[in-house]
């Protein structure tokens, strides 16, 4: 009996430090840092988007400005990568955004995300960097301007949960004539005056949500799963 209550208590253990050790959004520096949390959203959907509470908006720890066509990195602390998964990053126009915003997305990493092992990291340290970190770029089909940037995650294994952090980012122009690299929606590099980037197309894929709530859309486990574009 008591060897059987040891392993039931080692088992709790380890579930209690690894929902510890959730991943959260790094870079961009994320809204309301004071009141974040590392958890996946309720699965009733209730916090979308943007994991909502009270402070939800607040400034970030610094300003996130990011120019077109520039490298961008994406970056996480926590160890409990859940042997990966799928990852979207989008913008809204809404600086508050609500079930009602429209999403863009401007960037997917199918499989691997936020880090490629088996597993969890070790150390279930919530404070840990050793997760992957992703270069992305915004793209010429966006207007410079504020915007409200989101980082999605559906786990590869685990409780089918979905995992989001946002953050407030100020695109500007890029140099008034540069090389524009291929990119997730754009298959060749040129060079582009700025006037020319902004006729190009701006059409963006919606984000893709699933498991908020359960009941509906959920993404099988051991799957790397996100929608065609």
């Amino acid at each position: 009996m008591p060897s059987k209550m040891f392993a039931i208590m080692a088992t709790a253990w380890a579930l209690l430090s690894a929902t510890n050790a959730h991943m959260m959004m790094w870079t961009p520096a994320p809204y309301g840092p004071s009141s974040i949390n590392n958890s996946p959203l309720e699965t009733s959907g209730s916090d979308f988007p943007c994991k909502q509470r009270p402070g939800v908006y607040d400034p970030p720890r610094s300003k996130n400005i990011m120019a077109i066509g520039s490298p961008q990195t994406l970056s996480f602390n926590g160890s409990a990568v859940h042997s990966g998964g799928s990852c979207q990053i989008s913008l809204t126009k809404d600086l508050k955004p609500t079930k009602s915003s429209k999403w863009m997305v401007i960037h997917s990493i199918m499989g691997g995300c936020p880090a490629n092992v088996d597993g969890n990291l070790p150390g279930d340290d919530p404070s840990a960097m050793a997760a992957a970190k992703f270069t992305y770029q915004i793209p010429p089909g966006i207007a410079p301007g504020d915007y409200t940037f989101a980082w999605t995650w559906f786990n590869k294994v685990g409780n089918r949960e979905f995992y989001m952090n946002c953050a407030p980012i100020t695109v500007t122009g890029g140099s008034k004539r540069r090389n524009v690299p291929a990119h997730d929606y754009f298959n060749s590099t040129e060079t582009y005056t700025s006037d020319e980037i902004f006729k190009r197309d701006t059409s963006f894929p919606d984000m893709f949500v699933a498991n908020i709530p359960t009941s509906d859309c959920l993404v099988d486990s051991g799957l790397n799963v996100l929608p065609l574009k």
